[in-house]
């Protein structure tokens, strides 16, 4: 049963009976939040069909949209709140904060 609209501009409808699973990831790309870790975020997170959202300093995005992502301007070292709801949340969860343990790629070829 849809129940409403995530508050907070955040696109994405609330399912109810969810619980959302939320961690806290430390962002570790030398140049912070910029187009190829945000890409390979997005690419991950639409890969499920749960909400994922990262918030910063405030500011909380849509990690299935590339624009809502370069929003947050997180640096390198920002501890980002990385929260997914949906009847994937646990795979979600655990593939996109893979990702910020150590699984982004950052070389020339990407």
């Amino acid at each position: 049963m849809i129940v409403g609209y995530r508050s907070g501009g955040v696109r994405g409808l609330v399912m109810s009976g969810e619980v959302p699973l939320s961690k806290d990831v430390l962002l570790k790309v030398a140049h912070g939040l910029h187009l190829t870790p945000i890409s390979q975020i997005v690419r991950c997170a639409t890969a499920y069909s749960s909400s994922v959202t990262l918030s910063f300093d405030g500011r909380t995005a849509d990690a299935k949209s590339v624009y809502d992502l370069m929003q947050l301007a997180a640096p390198c070292g920002a501890s980002i709140r990385l929260e997914v709801q949906g009847s994937d949340a646990a795979a979600a969860l655990e593939s996109v904060s893979a990702l910020f343990d150590g699984g982004f790629i950052t070389g020339p070829e990407h």
